[in-house]
């Protein structure tokens, strides 16, 4: 039979007919004939798998697989004569679904093809292992054999080739390319088999993760830590204070940053595939102290076209916003309609984001230049023109014959001219920018604290103003949803002028926002809304002082502060506030050391737990600024270190990285499967190390920007971010992160399951410290049966960086006993 690869359902039909009638009167075939007359045919002209996505003879080590399907490997077949018959066993019902161990009890040759592929796959990472012998096939997800050497599960078993016939509709949506890829018949026999999910510590524990209840003084700090760190810059009457003295320089990099300067430096380099027409996408400052976004940019802008500034959450756009009008562009600024436009906190309430926008116009106009819309003489001053013409028109006659019929229909085209919101609001900023002679800015920002759409929505508006209103307007983007807009066809018919924000330097920013509060809290500044608090403030100044000293002192807290905030500046800033009243923090000790000694670090395990735990007794995947690296995707213990290998192999130095430290997704997903992993799992993991923010994509994918996550096709390109890097390098082993994530993570050990939930409830130290030790004697147990061997990944390796933090606690523990 000549091989044409099925495209379509009814392709495969059309083979199958030929092949059913090629059959008649064939001898029986040695293992070579039965690949080439038969495996062949149902692989490519059955299963529509292509040449180019068919590997055969694959070696590893010693071992050699007859058929590998995909890339990465989806599916292996493992091909035997047609004269080894497979025995199926009757069965009561009818049906295709078997007990792998039920065929493989009734039917040597089809154990001995089913053993043989099923380790095949555990050792390449292919999701779906099928044995035949042409005739028949049994088709399973690998798993690793029990105690008793049997593969535990249900199998799809095609009887003969007339099965095969009558089932073909099914077949092919379980084992064509895409079937494949969408793991339908994976799904489908994991149902089947409904393998009991390992258990979390967190299942048993009630009202997990456990709200802790803050004592007065820590309420007292965190509410004060708030105004003074979070909602400062808030504050009308030393708001422009505060942008003075407070900004910073975007991409300053500091020596604590766990990734190298080429990486970071690069953060929006591969926005754009290099084929691709772009916009001019360009730093903000293009050298230190030097910006790029002059008055004469200002000026330029002007050419109906907005500004964007592109930069990810947390960055400081709205930062580098107030700064331009408070202190680089302020001549500019004093000598323009400045209107500023919060889509952030401001515009939440609202789904209509025009309506908005027009609202914080107005709102502007009346607060800031004294200037009602809607005033009458303020409106007929707009339509002056207008008012011109309609004395030419049909009504003018009027105007001396009857004055109160003129009137009357005077103002009917004044409201309907003044109902027609957005043109009135848009004739208003024309009359006034001609009358006063200024030119209009409008910033329209924190549209990122938004969804994808109203962030696209946000531009579409900003055009239009540029273009209409003949304003300069800025409007602030994350870059994963330029890219998006710019793809679909929303902004690709404007050449837009980009200019990019990256982080500034984490320890500048600490310092100077700690001591413009402390500043406040010892009244060298005066704050209005303080000034009927009648509050000590004296604790307050004293955590302040605290911190900023521990900053100065500590390399390891600042490590912490730089990777683990991955540049998002709010996100920092709202980590030291936490801290200051976080129930986890014992507030009272620190007064008291205080009290006593005059100054005071706070440890770095203080810092950890906070960003931990934050106000829960229990760790929360979903309410932590950590991520349970020891997660599983399927029931293959091993997988607890399938997100560590990820991470150390984007972490790594090598040929497989890009000089901007990308890693394709193909090289990672085949660097994977040499360990055993299956295409699924890889993808689930990298899922979730994006949804945890520890990697990011070449297409600047954040976890920030979509409440479900990452969905859809997955990018192309991978690498590690600070904060995979530091949960890597530093955090995983440690005592308190492991002592943390015990109750998230699946244990396959029941033993040390119910071991472990006999002392949940404990917070005593050696509680939690043998916790934590059983937790990472488990790992290692697991990864020594493994017979994982990365060179870029060492479990021995990455428990010596975390063993001072247990020695620690061991110190402590012996003195304490002796």
């Amino acid at each position: 039979m000549d091989i044409k690869t099925a495209v379509e359902l009814s392709d495969a039909k059309e083979a199958m007919r030929q092949l059913l009638a090629e059959q008649v009167g064939t001898e029986q075939r040695n293992e070579a004939d039965t690949r080439f007359h038969l495996i062949d045919v149902l692989i490519q002209g059955l299963f529509g798998w292509s040449r180019d996505q068919i590997r055969l003879e694959r070696a590893q080590g010693r071992t050699y697989t007859d058929y590998e399907l995909g890339s990465p490997t989806l599916a292996i077949w493992e091909a035997k004569a047609e004269g080894r018959v497979f025995s199926i066993p009757v069965r009561t019902r009818r049906g295709m679904i078997h007990e792998i161990s039920s065929i493989a009890i009734a039917s040597d040759d089809a154990r001995e093809a089913i053993v043989q592929v099923n380790r095949y796959c555990l050792d390449r990472g292919a999701d779906i292992a099928v044995a035949t012998n042409g005739h028949q096939l049994v088709a399973f997800c690998p798993r690793e054999p029990d105690l008793t050497a049997t593969i535990p599960g249900k199998c799809l078993v095609v009887s003969s080739l007339d099965d095969l016939d009558r089932n073909l509709d099914r077949l092919w949506d379980f084992l064509s390319p895409e079937g494949l890829r969408q793991g339908i018949l994976r799904s489908f026999l994991e149902r089947m088999s409904a393998p009991s999910a390992p258990k979390r510590l967190s299942s048993i524990i009630p009202n997990y993760p456990q709200y802790i209840q803050p004592s007065a003084l820590q309420q007292s700090l965190a509410s004060m830590a708030h105004l003074l760190l979070i909602n400062v810059e808030l504050q009308k009457d030393i708001e422009q204070q505060f942008f003075e003295e407070c900004y910073c320089e975007s991409g300053a990099l500091s020596q604590h940053a766990l990734l190298s300067k080429q990486m970071l430096n690069a953060r929006y380099a591969s926005l754009f595939p290099a084929e691709e027409a772009s916009p001019r996408v360009e730093p903000v400052m293009a050298k230190p102290g030097k910006p790029l976004l002059t008055p004469e940019v200002l000026s330029d802008a002007i050419s109906n076209r907005p500004i964007v500034l592109l930069g990810d959450v947390g960055v400081g756009k709205s930062s580098f916003l107030k700064h331009l009008m408070y202190v680089s562009a302020y001549d500019e600024f004093q000598h323009a309609l400045y209107i500023y436009v919060d889509l952030g906190r401001t515009g939440a309430l609202s789904s209509d984001l025009k309506e908005v926008v027009l609202d914080q116009v107005e709102s502007a106009l009346l607060e800031e230049y004294n200037v009602d819309i809607f005033e009458a003489g303020f409106v007929k001053s707009v339509y002056k023109q207008e008012i011109k013409r309609f004395d030419r028109g049909i009504y003018g006659s009027l105007q001396v014959s009857n004055p109160q019929e003129y009137g009357r229909h005077l103002l009917e085209m004044l409201a309907k001219r003044q109902d027609d919101r957005a043109s009135h609001v848009k004739a208003a900023i024309g009359f006034l920018a001609k009358e006063k002679r200024k030119q209009i800015i409008i910033a329209l920002d924190n549209s990122d604290q938004r969804d994808s759409e109203t962030q696209a929505e946000a531009f579409i508006i900003a055009q239009t103003m540029a273009s209409d209103w003949r304003a300069t307007v800025f409007v602030s983007m994350r870059p994963r949803t330029f890219y998006q807009s710019k793809r679909s066809g929303a902004l690709s018919a404007y050449p837009h002028r980009v200019f990019t924000i990256a982080p500034p330097r984490i320890d500048a920013v600490v310092r100077k926002r700690l001591q413009f509060a402390l500043d406040v809290a010892e009244g060298r500044r005066s704050l209005e809304s303080l000034s009927q608090i009648r509050l000590n403030l004296s604790n307050v100044a004293a955590f302040l002082q605290v911190i900023m000293h521990t900053v100065d002192n500590s390399d390891e807290v600042n490590l912490f502060l730089e990777n683990i905030t991955g540049g998002n500046i709010r996100l920092l800033i709202e980590l030291i506030a936490n801290l200051m009243g976080s129930p986890n923090m014992d507030a009272e000790a620190v007064v008291r050391v205080l009290e006593r000694e005059g100054n005071y670090i706070i440890p770095t395990h203080d810092w950890w737990k906070v960003a931990i735990k934050g106000d829960f007794r229990y760790f929360d995947p979903s309410r932590s600024l950590s991520a349970n690296i020891f997660s599983v995707f399927s029931p293959d213990k091993k997988e607890h270190f399938l997100l560590p290998l990820i991470l150390a192999y984007l972490d790594a130095s090598g040929k497989h990285r890009n000089s901007e430290g990308f890693v394709s997704y193909a090289d990672l997903t085949r660097e994977m499967q040499v360990w055993g992993f299956r295409a699924t799992s890889i993808e689930s993991a990298i899922r979730l190390a994006n949804n945890m923010r520890l990697v990011e994509s070449n297409r600047r994918v954040t976890f920030d920007e979509d409440e479900a996550g990452l969905y859809g096709t997955l990018p192309d390109l991978w690498r590690i971010n600070t904060v995979g890097a530091y949960h890597l390098r530093i955090w995983c082993t440690t005592f308190p992160y492991l002592e943390a994530i015990a109750v998230d993570i699946p244990l396959f050990d029941e033993e040390l399951f119910d071991s472990l939930a006999e002392h949940y409830r404990s917070g005593a130290l050696r509680d939690r410290f043998e916790r934590a030790a059983a937790v990472r004697d488990y790992l290692t147990e697991i990864w020594l049966s493994s017979s994982i061997s990365a060179e870029y990944f060492s479990w021995e390796a990455a428990c010596a960086v975390g063993e001072s933090t247990f020695a620690r606690v061991q110190r402590f523990l012996d003195r304490a006993t002796a």
